[in-house]
């Protein structure tokens, strides 16, 4: 079956497929940018274009993989730890570089949007950026009110320090907006705000597009050394274990903001995971960490593993399974709260490894020693606890008549 990908963020703004590298190491130059919509990518986003000394310059060593082997072999989850700053080129160069970006990318007929992301330390900056990104033929703007480096002592007018203040917010959202035509993408901060409420603020002031979300914040102790892991300080927390969180703040915004067009970001490492956003509503999808560990390679995996799954439910066009899953998600006062199921050991599956009976809060699993255990009906609570934990799929649930 033929599969159109293509996806439209924007009248302005249309992808040929709903992947785009969100701004990271891997999209740091104009080099990068050829080189991610080579690969497949429907976009790129440029690392972040500041006037910020303090984060042109990039601390050494600045990044962390926690579960390593997970993270080469694609097995969820792992996590990415890191302290990467915004673009070491100045916003002058980057002028440059995006023109040469677009005219490699005109005389290589290559699909795709370039996004330019922009963090000032203050409305002028804001003002400035904006124009020399415009000028400089970007095809979007995406606003960094999400760095999770930025702090609020720091006293300066971006990443996750800006996104505290919904007045900044709309200042800066306004002062974008009046010195471009381009369309405008906040990015949403998960830390210390509420995503929500952040995006009603972004959408208010005149944003066109959302992306939620970006990274936590975390620290590491290494608790021989006693002291924070490698550059000695905070960094800002993301991987695969964040796709449950990005897509329940996704559904969220897309509930209450069902016309204003979403891409989904934090955690997405594989075709699946792009499937997953686009069923609770995102339009289209961000990735950072994946490409970085795998590679621009991977970006045709993961299309590859899109297509599959849309040749297998029978979707021929993105938009076909676009919001499908939000009907089905059951408000907590709904939930069902009846004792409907009974559990069962399956003795045949069984190896007796004991797990069911010492995790059981209820006391419901009866030990018979060497025997595969019984679950006792009347005890039970219908948890599911032992149905997701035994590690040989031993236990099965059915419905009681």
């Amino acid at each position: 079956m033929p599969l159109d990908l293509t996806v439209v963020l924007h009248r302005n703004l249309v992808l040929p497929n709903p992947l785009i590298i969100a701004s990271g190491p891997s999209v740091k130059n104009d080099k990068d940018i050829v080189r991610g919509l080579e690969s497949g990518a429907g976009g790129v986003v440029t690392k972040t274009i500041t006037y910020s000394a303090v984060h042109q310059v990039q601390p050494k060593p600045r990044m962390y993989v926690v579960d390593k082997h997970n993270a080469l072999a694609r097995i969820k989850f792992y996590s990415f730890y890191s302290i990467d700053l915004m673009s070491s080129y100045t916003p002058e160069q980057w002028v440059d570089m995006l023109r040469r970006a677009k005219s490699e990318i005109a005389r290589k007929k290559l699909e795709g949007v370039v996004i330019a992301s922009i963090a000032g330390r203050n409305y002028e900056e804001w003002e400035k950026l904006t124009k020399l990104v415009t000028e400089g033929g970007a095809d979007a703007i995406e606003l960094n009110l999400s760095c999770p480096h930025v702090e609020p002592a720091q006293k300066e007018l971006m990443g996750r320090a800006a996104a505290y203040d919904p007045e900044v917010v709309r200042n800066i959202v306004r002062r974008v907006k009046e010195n471009t035509h381009l369309p405008v993408i906040g990015k949403l901060t998960p830390h210390g705000a509420n995503p929500v409420d952040l995006a009603k603020t972004m959408v208010n002031a005149g944003v066109d597009i959302l992306v939620s979300t970006a990274r936590f914040q975390g620290l590491i102790i290494d608790v021989e050394t006693m002291r924070p892991i490698l550059w000695g300080g905070t960094g800002g927390y993301g991987g695969p274990w964040q796709l449950p969180i990005s897509l329940v703040w996704t559904y969220n915004i897309v509930r209450e903001l069902p016309e204003v067009p979403v891409i989904g970001s934090g955690g997405i490492a594989s075709g699946y995971d792009i499937a997953r956003f686009i069923l609770v509503g995102a339009r289209a999808t961000q990735a950072c960490t994946t490409i970085l560990i795998h590679g621009y390679e991977i970006v045709n995996a993961m299309l590859n593993e899109l297509k599959e799954w849309m040749n297998r439910h029978g979707f021929s066009r993105v938009d076909d399974f676009r919001g499908r899953a939000l009907s089905s998600i059951i408000p907590i006062d709904k939930l069902n709260r009846e004792k409907v199921y009974r559990y069962m050991v399956l003795p045949e599956k069984c190896k007796v490894c004991r797990a069911c009976i010492r995790a059981c809060p209820y006391g419901a699993i009866e030990d018979r020693g060497k025997a595969p255990p019984v679950i006792d009906f009347n005890k039970c609570d219908d948890c599911g606890l032992c149905y997701s934990l035994c590690p040989f799929n031993a236990i099965k649930y059915e419905r009681i008549a």
